[in-house]
């Protein structure tokens, strides 16, 4: 018989071990990362620049109000400086409206618009983090795994900076 607090507390483990970037060994097998990093060969600057160019150029929406300065909002409110940090919210309006149409998938809100992080590290490197897409379509089945396996490779490419 299943020890309900035990299988709890091992779910709980798993999620904030997957959101935290970690691999996790679950039933013998390693859990791909929820959210993946990448450096960008870039600065600070011109990295959001091209990211937001990139994904314009692919048919994402990447409205104004959807940019957040984390730095500047959580030094006002905290007096901490965390470093450089924005993120940049976007969309695939194509991609989204069939799938939130759908009332099983109308929590998937809570992933939208897509969030991609930009921020310096104390080695003076640019990185760009985002959720990992083709696990997400895995977590929920079928049509969202069709989703995430059209704007998996787009986001990739956001990810050129040629």
């Amino acid at each position: 018989m299943l020890n309900p607090i035990r299988t709890l507390t091992l779910a709980g483990f798993v999620l904030l071990a997957a959101l935290f970037n970690t691999q996790v060994i679950a039933e013998g097998q390693a859990m791909p990362p929820m959210l993946v990093e990448h450096a960008s060969p870039l600065g600070f600057d011109d990295t959001l620049v091209r990211l937001e160019k990139n994904a314009k150029a692919l048919g994402w929406k990447v409205p104004k109000k959807w940019k957040v300065d984390f730095q500047k909002n959580l030094k006002r409110v905290t007096g901490k400086d965390i470093g450089k940090n924005r993120v940049l919210k976007m969309c695939a309006p194509d991609a989204a409206v069939p799938l939130l149409m759908r009332d099983e998938y109308k929590m998937l809100t809570a992933l939208m618009p897509c969030t991609i992080a930009v921020y310096e590290k104390s080695d003076g490197k640019t990185y760009i983090a985002m959720m990992n897409l083709k696990v997400m379509g895995q977590m929920y089945g079928p049509d969202v795994a069709r989703m995430a396996d059209e704007l998996a490779p787009q986001m990739d490419q956001m990810l050129v900076f040629d």
